[in-house]
């Protein structure tokens, strides 16, 4: 990556009269002619492919060269050229990976090349629309970097669609998994690089801290390089610089993470540390809340009472004289406090080989590259009794929002952007466009069904697995934590039914457990891991008795999430069903209503018109978090844009 990329900062959010007028641009771009324009380009570029079908090999790769080469030269290309270049590369995808694109699939293609995010619903081939974009863009001989969910997604892809790239002769490697600093420098010199967004911002911020750290050496360096003493300088970037991006699963990476910083960071040895958080810890263990302290689990915040202070105070002399102060006292014990009442293991980490591994609430993956800052993370590795680790010293960070913004070209595709259009214009100027389904979907979705407690859900959950896998249909079980999937378990297990747990304990299985999900029978319980970029494929029998069952056990802070694990069923016309079953103890409702409102929901029966109101709080709850989410995406973009502006040096 350039250092030239430094100085492509973020244009700022348009704000006032000029924010008003760029809402207008976003209608327009989403309005339906855009839309009818794009499908009638596709229905071009389906007939053009197909006229390709015989076309002996030699003319196929003479054409090629011609599209290859016309496109080099002017990447925003006329109708013309893009309609032979994307009827080329169907006509390819056949021979190589023996699929050719739908109607909707070139569309989509078409709509990510002229900028858009493309709407796709799941199971309508976005990893093949993918490929062919940015064949289109690898054809320019600009990088273009193609962003997955994770790096099981990273290695499928890119291996999968690998014959299609090398037959319209374009370079493609995959940054995923553990790579060392010489196989990623030749990872990145590929046209195409599929790559997690996490890995590519890490390798950036790598870049731009080498090329600070070799500004002070730069007479020296180039001296040396000039008698052939050393390298060339801009051998040291990882990267041919900042292009292009497509972006797979978009609201993933551009809502759900878009303000979480990557940090780059080194272990930081801090004297007394560790002395100060077992201290703390120990302090905790003494305190009795509502006499010494409050904890208010709706707004996740520690309360400390004189009882405490008076505590601190007595057992101060142990601590080092830097620990001592009246505010770091509280902060330690607030943090050794907040992990007994708020952070759960199974839920938000796990305890692996003696080491704290956080989990991504949005994917349930483990992250074992990240740590918790201010010392909280030390604070939950005391609670576990691991060895405690240093924290880290950041050496660099971004958050995602502003990273992709640096892009000269932004595109993507996702199943669930519908509900953050204004957003991801307003921020990104990524205009959404809704792609039609290959085949109507044929999923039936039941009406949710809200029960008073945990344990009567969880019964509940229980009988309607019973039921549907007495049908020979299979079952997939969505739930949020791993503590909740191994809950639920037991309690099939209780039933007289097994299944198949899927959650970052065995993620190693992964690949295993989605490939029986679709079986006849088969029950499989996971957490959010199985809610992105997974393609549970059906029997015949299956599809007969009515195709894969979906129960969502657990709602999440946003409904995108729920309707990508709803997804899973009813892919590309196969029959399909779903319903969601929760209780009034889930965590996004405690957050999100006050005790009073939910009181009064316990007191209303569970069928008839209570039924709906007890639904329509579930989402009112969901939508209040995803306000308070995009309030905290502004409020860190608009922070970026003023260090951009108050340190332009």
């Amino acid at each position: 990556m350039s250092g030239v990329s430094e100085l492509l900062l973020p244009s700022p959010v348009p704000q006032g009269v000029e924010g008003v007028l760029h809402g207008l641009h976003g209608r327009w771009r989403g309005r339906a002619a855009h839309r009818r324009r794009l499908m009638q380009l596709a229905e071009q570029a389906e007939r053009r492919c197909m006229a390709l079908l015989g076309l002996p090999e030699t003319q196929l790769q003479q054409q090629l060269l011609e599209i290859q080469s016309r496109f080099r030269r002017r990447l925003l290309t006329d109708d013309e050229t893009l309609l032979a270049g994307v009827a080329l590369v169907g006509e390819l995808a056949w021979r190589a990976v023996q699929k050719r694109p739908y109607r909707v699939q070139f569309m989509g293609a078409l709509a990510m090349h002229r900028g858009w995010l493309a709407e796709m619903a799941t199971g309508e081939g976005k990893t093949l629309t993918v490929a062919v974009a940015a064949v289109l863009a690898g054809w320019s001989g600009r990088a273009c970097h193609v962003i997955s969910a994770n790096d099981y997604l990273t290695e499928r892809d890119a291996q999968q669609m690998t014959p299609l790239y090398e037959a319209c002769g374009v370079t493609v490697a995959s940054g995923g998994g553990a790579l060392s600093p010489e196989e990623r420098q030749l990872c990145y010199k590929a046209d195409v690089v599929y790559v997690t967004a996490k890995t590519l911002l890490a390798d950036y911020l790598r870049d731009q801290l080498a090329t600070r750290q070799g500004a002070g050496r730069a007479q020296q360096g180039f001296a040396q390089w000039l008698t052939g003493g050393a390298q060339q300088p801009s051998a040291m970037m990882l990267g041919r610089g900042l292009h292009t991006v497509i972006i797979d699963e978009a609201d993933s990476v551009l809502i759900d993470e878009a303000v979480t910083p990557l940090i780059l960071a080194a272990p930081q040895k801090i004297p007394g540390m560790h002395g100060a958080v077992m201290w703390a810890a120990e302090v905790a263990e003494r305190l009795h809340e509502e006499e010494d302290y409050t904890a208010d689990r709706r707004t996740r915040q520690i309360q400390l009472l004189e009882g405490a202070n008076q505590l601190m105070a007595a057992m101060a002399w142990r601590l080092d004289a830097v620990w001592r102060s009246e505010v770091r006292r509280q902060e330690l014990v607030r943090h050794a406090l907040s992990v007994r009442h708020f952070i759960r293991v199974g839920q938000h980490y796990l305890v692996q080989e003696d080491k704290v591994v956080l989990l991504d609430d949005a994917t349930g993956r483990m992250t074992p590259e990240r740590s918790l800052t201010a010392g909280l993370h030390q604070a939950i590795e005391a609670y576990e009794g691991v060895p405690l680790t240093d924290p880290n010293a950041s050496m660099g960070q971004m958050s995602f929002q502003t990273f992709f913004r640096r892009f000269h070209r932004f595109c993507g595709t996702t199943g669930t952007a519908r509900e953050s259009t204004r957003e991801l214009w307003r921020i990104y100027r990524l205009a959404v466009l809704p792609i039609p389904t290959h085949r109507p979907r044929q999923t039936v979705v039941h009406p949710t069904r809200v029960y008073a407690t945990l344990e009567d859900k969880w019964q509940a959950v229980a009988a309607e697995v019973a039921q549907v896998h007495a049908s020979g249909r299979p079952v997939l079980v969505g739930v949020r934590s791993v503590s909740s999937s191994e809950q639920l378990a037991a309690v099939l297990v209780e039933k007289g039914l097994s299944a198949q747990v899927l959650n970052a304990r065995n993620h190693a299985e992964e690949a295993a457990i989605v490939s029986r999900a679709g079986q006849s029978g088969h029950v499989t319980i996971a957490t959010n891991m199985a809610g992105r970029g997974t393609d549970i494929g059906l029997e015949e029998q299956t599809r007969s008795l009515g195709g894969l069952h979906v129960i969502i056990a657990e709602c999440n802070s946003s409904a995108r999430i729920d309707r990508q694990l709803a997804g899973r069923c009813g892919r590309q016309g196969d029959p399909g069903s779903v319903v969601t079953l929760l209780c009034l103890e889930e965590d996004v409702l405690r957050q999100q209503l006050s005790p009073a409102l939910l009181g009064i929901a316990r007191s209303l029966p569970r069928w008839g018109w209570a039924a709906g109101v007890l639904a329509g709080l579930v989402h009112y709850a969901q939508r209040r978090s995803e306000a308070q989410a995009y309030g905290q995406r502004r409020a860190v973009m608009q922070g970026d844009e003023w260090l951009n502006n108050a340190l332009p040096f």
